[in-house]
C-alpha cells in the first residue's frame, strides 16, 4: 500500500530545546507556537505545541490540560506576521525536486554547489550540486539590475553633487548609498526600456520635518509625446509620504505617515496600471504610464532660497528592478547536459562554469559564452546522482514565507529531521543542506513524515519508459532514458533490523483492481521491478492504489542479508507485454532513498581514492 514514510513510525517528537525546562516538570509553551491541529484522518483541533522538562514536542488542544504525542501523518498549521514588512521579495528561487525549494538572493553556483547569500531562512546557505534541480527566477519576472550600493562608479550612475557610499545604517550586504540634502542626485539611464515591472527600494528615514526639503524617487517614462514622471516623495517637508504625477498617468494617492526606520518602496507599473506600496500599505494607484520606463533617480531637492539644513541626509539599499515576462515553461529535452533557459523559452545547452547574482557562464563546445540574468529566466541541472549524509530523527515538511504578503508562489520547504525547537525558531537538519533554521514568525505549516534513519541516494527525476510524454501529465524529462535504472549506495555496515527502500513515483501503473491496466499488471505484464545486489525482491505496482497522477512516496521491505557493507547496486528495471517486450509503463521515478527505522547509526563509507 501506497504511504508517505510508511514504515517509519513516530511515537512522540524528540528534540532539545535551547531554553530552559520548565519548574517541577511542567509543559511550557514557547510563545507564538498556537496553532491547529489535523489528524491524519482529517479531524481538527486548535491549541499549541508544548516543550516539557523531557524535551518532548507534543500538542495541547484548547482547554485540555494534557497533551498528546503528534503521530506520523499529522500536520499543524500556523499564523503570523510573516516577513517584516520592509523585507524584499526573494529574486531567486532554489528547486530542490518534490515541491521543496528556497528563496534567496543568489551567491555562487559553480560545479560542487549552489549558494544564497541571503536567503529566506536568513543568511546564507549551500547545498550540493547534486541536491538541486534548478535555479529559476522569481515567476513571472526577470531582473533588470540589482544594486546594493556596494559601490558607486560613473559607468552605470550619473553623479550630481556628494552622494556617498558610507558603512551604515543599511538593510543588506555592507553599504548604503547617503544623500545629503541640497540637491544631491544619482541617475541610472537603462540599458533597454521596461515596459511593464517592478522596482523595490529600501530608504531610511529618520523622521526629521524641514520645510522646503525634499528626498524623493524619479521613475521616467518615454510617452509617444513627452516624457512623464512619477515622482514618490519619502520626505522631508511633510510628515507624510506623497506621489506626484506631472504629466504622467492620473493616479489615487493615500497619503501615509512617515515613520522613522529602514521601509521598503515597491512600484508596480505597465500599460495598464501603476500601483505604488511603502512596507506593503497601498500609496497611490491608478493609470499606467504612456510608456516604457526609460530612467531612475534618486535624489534631493532644496526649494528655499538658502542652504540645506546641515547633517540633513537619506539612506537607500537594495535596488533592484525586475521586468515581467511570460517566459517559456516547457521541460528540458537534455538531462545529460546543464540548460539556460531565456526568457523567451529558447534553452542553450552546455555545461554551467559559474554563476552569480548578475551572470552566467556556460561552456558550449569548445566556446565559454556569458549570459546577463536579464535575458534568462532559470538554470537547468543536468541529472547527477549523488548519496547524501546519512540523517537520522524525526522527519518534518516544514513550510514559511519567503517574502511579504500572502503570494502563495512565496511559500518554501524544506523535508529535514528536527534537531532544535526553540520559542522562536525551529531547527532541521536537511540533505545536501546541512542545518537550517526556520523563523517562528515565517512558519506556516509543519507536517510529520515520521521517524527513522534516511540515506537519499538520488534526488534527480528520471522517466523510465518508451515513448515521449508531454501531455497532459508530462513526465520530467518528457523524453525517456530506457527501461533500466541503476544506482549505488556505500554503507560501512548494515545494522540488524528493517530496511526499505523509499521511491518518490508518479504515473505507475498500479495492479488494485479498477485502475488502468490492473489486470495487465495482475498478468505480470508491464511492471517495474526492483533487485539489489542482482537478487530480485520486489516491484512497485503492488504498492499503487491510485491512478498516481501526482508523486506518491513508497516504500519496499528489502530482505534481510541483501545489504552488505561496501558497495550496494540498486537495479530498476520494467518489463513489457508478452506480445511486445518493448511496451512499457512510462513513469517517473523522483527520487531514491534507503531508510532504518530503528536507531543504529549508519554511516556512509568513506569516500575511496
Amino acid at each position: 500500500m501506497s504511504t508517505r514514510l510508511g514504515t517509519l513510525a513516530l511515537i512522540v517528537l524528540l528534540v532539545h530545546s535551547s531554553g530552559a525546562p520548565a519548574r517541577g516538570g511542567d509543559s511550557s509553551s514557547p510563545p507564538g507556537w498556537s496553532g491547529t491541529l489535523q489528524h491524519a484522518d482529517g479531524r481538527r483541533l486548535s491549541g499549541k505545541l508544548l516543550i516539557n522538562d523531557s524535551s518532548v514536542v507534543r500538542f495541547a488542544s484548547e482547554g485540555n490540560d494534557s497533551a498528546v504525542p503528534i503521530e506520523k501523518g499529522a500536520m499543524v498549521t500556523f499564523e503570523g506576521p510573516g516577513p517584516n514588512p520592509t523585507a524584499g521579495s526573494p529574486p531567486f528561487r532554489v528547486d530542490l525536486g518534490l515541491g521543496r525549494r528556497i528563496s534567496g538572493r543568489l551567491g555562487l553556483v559553480d560545479g560542487k554547489q549552489v549558494r544564497l547569500d541571503e536567503s529566506s531562512v536568513g543568511g546564507r546557505v549551500t547545498i550540493a550540486r547534486q541536491g538541486v534541480r534548478s535555479v529559476v527566477q522569481r515567476v513571472g519576472e526577470m531582473q533588470v539590475f540589482d544594486d546594493g550600493f556596494e559601490t558607486l562608479t560613473g559607468n552605470r550612475w550619473a553623479i550630481m553633487g556628494d552622494p556617498e557610499i558610507v558603512n551604515g545604517p543599511k538593510v543588506s550586504g555592507e553599504h548604503s548609498l547617503q544623500v545629503l540634502a541640497g540637491g544631491t542626485s544619482v541617475t541610472r539611464r537603462l540599458d533597454e526600456p521596461v515596459a511593464a515591472g517592478r522596482l523595490e527600494l529600501a530608504y531610511y528615514d529618520a523622521g526629521n520635518i524641514e520645510p522646503d526639503q525634499q528626498c524623493f524617487v524619479d521613475l521616467l517614462f518615454r510617452s509617444p509625446a513627452d516624457p512623464e514622471t512619477v515622482r514618490v516623495i519619502l520626505g522631508w517637508s511633510e510628515a507624510s509620504l506623497s506621489v506626484e504625477s506631472p504629466g504622467g498617468p492620473a493616479l489615487a494617492v493615500q497619503r501615509l505617515a512617515r515613520k522613522a526606520g529602514w521601509h521598503r518602496l515597491s512600484l508596480r507599473f505597465g500599460p495598464e496600471q501603476t500601483e505604488i506600496a511603502v512596507d506593503g500599505n497601498d500609496l497611490a494607484h491608478g493609470k499606467g504610464p504612456g510608456g516604457s520606463l526609460v530612467e531612475i533617480r534618486l535624489a534631493s531637492r532644496n526649494a528655499s532660497r538658502g542652504p540645506a539644513p546641515k547633517g540633513l541626509k537619506a539612506y537607500f539599499d537594495d535596488l533592484r528592478l525586475v521586468r515581467f515576462s511570460e517566459g517559456g515553461t516547457g521541460l528540458e529535452i537534455d538531462p545529460t547536459q546543464d540548460e539556460v533557459r531565456l526568457s523567451g523559452g529558447d534553452q542553450v545547452f552546455g555545461t554551467i562554469v559559474q554563476a552569480d547574482a548578475s551572470t552566467i557562464k556556460l561552456q558550449v563546445d569548445s566556446n565559454e559564452i556569458q549570459l546577463p540574468w536579464s535575458e534568462v529566466s532559470g538554470l537547468q541541472f543536468r541529472r547527477v546522482a549523488g548519496q547524501a549524509e546519512p540523517i537520522q530523527g524525526t522527519w518534518l515538511r516544514v513550510e514559511w514565507r519567503a517574502a511579504p504578503g500572502d503570494d502563495p508562489l512565496d511559500l518554501d520547504r524544506i523535508d529535514g529531521v528536527l534537531v532544535d525547537f526553540t520559542p522562536d525558531s525551529l531547527t532541521l537538519e536537511v540533505p545536501y543542506a546541512g542545518r537550517l533554521t526556520v523563523a517562528r514568525n515565517r512558519l506556516r505549516r509543519i507536517e510529520v513524515l515520521g521517524f527513522g534513519r534516511r540515506i537519499v541516494v538520488d534526488a534527480t527525476a528520471h522517466h523510465l519508459g518508451n515513448e515521449i510524454v508531454a501531455n497532459p501529465l508530462p513526465l520530467d524529462p518528457p523524453q525517456p532514458e530506457g527501461r533500466t535504472l541503476e544506482r549505488s549506495i556505500e554503507l560501512v555496515n548494515v545494522p540488524p533490523g528493517a530496511a526499505f527502500l523509499s521511491l518518490d513515483v508518479v504515473q505507475v501503473a498500479g495492479e488494485s483492481a479498477g485502475l488502468p491496466f490492473f489486470d495487465t499488471v495482475k498478468n505480470g505484464e508491464i511492471r517495474t521491478t526492483v533487485s539489489i545486489n542482482d537478487r530480485l525482491f520486489d516491484y512497485l505496482n503492488r504498492y499503487i492504489t491510485s491512478k498516481n497522477e501526482t508523486p506518491e512516496r513508497i516504500q519496499l521491505p528489502i530482505p534481510a542479508g541483501l545489504l552488505h557493507a561496501g558497495r550496494n547496486t540498486i537495479r530498476i528495471n520494467q518489463l513489457g507485454t508478452k506480445s511486445d517486450p518493448n511496451y512499457l509503463d512510462d513513469l517517473g521515478v523522483l527520487e531514491i532513498a534507503v531508510e532504518f527505522p530503528h536507531d543504529q547509526a549508519v554511516p556512509a563509507a568513506t569516500e575511496k581514492p
